[in-house]
């Protein structure tokens, strides 16, 4: 009679494989099954959506409409609001899956132009509006563009051109020069008289005022007045510049 074979460590699988008959399962558990264990229903608990995104596709959403509005609004330079609406959208539009990136990004582009524009017309103004630097006897010391009522006598400028002059160019007047001014003068009061009798009248006075200096200029020069138009006139300006202009 063969002897009783000894009983098999508790957690040791009998030879052969197979699970053990009995005893405490082997260190680790038991092997999972032939292609793994199935998931459980609804995923892995525990696993979200990349940091950022918000599980749906692109464009499911729609397209933004602060992105469409502030868009617009850039286009006809309402700049404040346009920003705001911009940045808002590109903060919605990867959170609830919308299109109009493209959208949000040119309206900040657009916006900011306009910024660049309106900080480039505001230097001119002020430049065009500044009074010229001007020594103890009233002298022009700098090169700078002023407008045509801030001009005194004695002054000299760049040069002129015939139409609407918003500013002149006014400078020392040691340095070669576009003209001379030689006569400052007020047309007489009253309702705008129309353009052709405001010039025929700036032409006398200042003709009147050159002859009255009995003055020989040094070169060959053309008498030449700045005077007031209807816009101006309506603002209560008279004034009128008599200039020397060489030729």
């Amino acid at each position: 009679m063969d002897p009783t074979p000894p009983p098999q460590n508790p957690g040791q699988p009998p030879a052969g494989g197979g699970q053990p008959q009995g005893g405490y399962p082997p260190p680790g558990g038991y092997p999972p099954p032939q292609g793994g264990y199935p998931p459980p229903p609804g995923g892995y608990p525990g696993y979200q959506p990349y940091p950022g995104q918000s599980g749906l596709p692109p464009g499911s959403g729609g397209t933004s409409t602060p992105a469409i509005i502030g868009f617009i609004l850039s286009i006809f330079g309402i700049v404040l609001i346009s920003i705001i609406l911009c940045i808002v959208a590109l903060t919605q539009i990867p959170k609830r899956g919308q299109r109009g990136k493209g959208l949000a990004i040119a309206g900040l582009v657009i916006s900011g132009l306009w910024v660049v524009l309106g900080g480039l017309i505001v230097i001119g103004l002020i430049a065009s509006n500044s009074e010229p630097d001007r020594d103890a006897s009233g002298q022009v010391t700098t090169t700078v563009n002023t407008r045509p009522d801030k001009l005194r006598v004695g002054d000299c400028i760049t040069g002129v051109e015939e139409g609407v002059v918003k500013d002149i160019k006014v400078q020392p007047c040691d340095q070669p020069n576009g003209g001379k001014v030689f006569a400052i003068f007020e047309l007489p009061a009253g309702e705008w008289p129309g353009l052709a009798a405001v010039q025929a009248a700036a032409e006398k006075g200042c003709t009147d005022r050159f002859k009255a200096l009995k003055q020989i200029p040094d070169k060959p020069s053309n008498v030449f007045f700045l005077h007031p138009n209807e816009t101006a006139w309506s603002r209560g300006d008279r004034g009128t510049t008599c200039l020397l202009i060489p030729k």
